[in-house]
């Protein structure tokens, strides 16, 4: 039996795999290559692979303080005009 899970490791549309005659289940991803396979006697993971994703590049967060001071220099200079 295949059901269509979502992906423990990237939330996309995976298989899990019920295989009776071997006792295992198998669960697969494609978007992300996850992979876990585990015995139902036992709950063993006979096999598994889970990758880290890919991190999106952040945009650097200036530090609370000179956030703060650069705040109150525009007020300043806009003050002034």
């Amino acid at each position: 039996m295949i059901e269509s899970i979502r992906c423990p490791n990237c939330g996309s549309i995976a298989e899990r795999h019920h295989l009776s005659y071997l006792a295992q289940v198998k669960t697969q991803c494609e978007e992300c290559d996850y992979l876990l396979v585990m015995c139902t006697r036992s709950g063993h993971v006979l096999e598994s692979y889970a990758p880290g994703l890919p991190s999106e590049p952040r945009s650097p967060i200036k530090p609370t303080a000179s956030r703060f001071l650069s705040r109150t220099r525009d007020i300043a200079i806009a003050s002034k005009i």
